[in-house]
């Protein structure tokens, strides 16, 4: 899960330079005292990069977790799985995103000498990335049960939290590698003078040749390929159940038309969530396999640097676009986010004063005498014609 740091032993060891040569030449003293790995432009605009993503990231998941615990109706076993999506992305954000961009950026360990510190980070990192895949599968199969098999009985809520703790878990399980592998080695050195007293890395020592390999082949499988089968397979079983489920004619009623559009709208949500999950995680993965293959023991350039924090972003981005896809794309967390954004007002607003121009021109010019009854039939149509939707709780909710 994390090159960079199985890499940093290999990256401009102190220890060495200064055991090959007494001389420190004031360019290398520099780069160390300034712990810089990236320089010119790419280090600020990778900083700008990551932070906007861990701002969208973080507000977007906040949101949908908001969304969830401030009312009842939006408690449901279905939004349940979620939350927990949306912890897992908060995970992302604001611990492996920031943490990554400063192995990425300096040279060697910045945050003291504390090496449960770094067994805790590399764990985290790797947790949060488990969960959210996991959960992203867990929703699918999860919709995939209330769509296809409608006549069984759904998970219920205890059933929802059995599964959620399993995901962590598993999560856990899957990151313990992290946990035994993973520390931190320090170099003492003699530059007191210069405020140098030692640099430390933090690595990962596998006991074995391409243990490192090995892991990340497996993580590929774990992580990426096994959930992007089920997700596709789960999600094209739904749009099959979908599309027999809605009968399509020629002359379509209005009801019809809102079923068809609503179908559409589901399609293109479906395909959505796994073709933007395949393309965000690919990259990465691809990378981590092609490093621990075949840079193993090879120096890291700025390079090489670069294109990993180009694919780690890629793979992070998913923890912007979940709010939306599971978010923004749904009606009942739609109207949540604008009621706590307080946009709701002024589209009221604008349509009560709608409503009222259009109520006094329907009195004055069409029938004064039956304003009223105009007005309740109104209602009566509108509230019935939103009742009446094809059953895609299973999706939207």
């Amino acid at each position: 899960m994390d090159t960079i740091t199985s890499l940093n032993q290999s990256i401009n060891n102190v220890s060495l330079i200064i055991d090959s040569s007494r001389q420190v030449t004031k360019e290398i003293l520099e780069k160390f005292k300034r712990n810089r790995n990236i320089e010119g432009s790419a280090y600020y605009i990778l900083i700008i990069l990551y932070g906007i993503l861990i701002i969208f990231g973080t507000i977007g998941n906040c949101l949908v977790v908001i969304a969830v615990v401030r009312k009842s109706n939006m408690r449901t076993v279905r939004n349940l799985f979620i939350v927990n999506l949306a912890v897992s992305d908060l995970l992302l954000c604001i611990v492996t995103m920031p943490l990554t961009l400063i192995e990425i950026l300096t040279k060697y360990w910045p945050l003291g000498d504390y090496g449960h510190l770094c067994k805790m980070i590399g764990t985290l990192q790797a947790i949060s990335i488990f969960v959210s895949t996991i959960s992203i599968t867990s929703i699918a199969l999860d919709r995939y049960q209330v769509i296809v098999y409608p006549t069984r009985e759904n998970l219920q809520y205890m059933g929802a939290f059995v599964v959620i703790v399993f995901i962590w878990s598993f999560a856990l399980f899957l990151a313990s590698p992290m946990i035994i592998f993973k520390k931190l080695v320090n170099h003492s050195i003699n530059l007191h003078m210069h405020g140098i007293d030692s640099v430390s890395y933090c690595i990962e020592d596998w006991p074995i040749d391409h243990g490192r390999a090995i892991y990340s082949a497996f993580t590929l499988f774990v992580q990426y390929l096994l959930p992007i089968v089920i997700v596709s397979i789960v999600y094209l079983q739904i749009n099959n159940k979908l599309n027999n489920r809605i009968p399509t004619t020629i002359n379509v009623t209005r009801r019809n038309k809102r079923r068809s559009h609503r179908m559409r709208r589901t399609n293109c949500l479906l395909t959505s969530i796994a073709v933007i999950f395949a393309i965000s995680w690919l990259p990465l993965n691809i990378f981590n396999l092609y490093s621990d293959v075949y840079l193993e023991k090879e120096a890291l350039t700025q390079d090489l640097l670069v294109m990993y924090a180009v694919c780690h972003m890629m793979g992070m981005s998913s923890a912007c676009s979940n709010p939306v896809l599971y978010g923004w794309l749904n009606e009942n967390f739609k109207k949540e986010f604008r009621e706590i954004l307080h946009l709701d007002g002024a589209c009221n607003r604008g349509n009560n004063e709608r409503n009222v121009v259009n109520a006094k021109y329907s009195c004055n010019y069409t029938n004064p005498n039956k304003c009223g009854s105009k007005n309740t039939n109104a209602f009566d149509t509108g509230f019935t014609d939103n009742a009446m939707s094809v059953d895609l709780s299973g999706i939207t909710k």
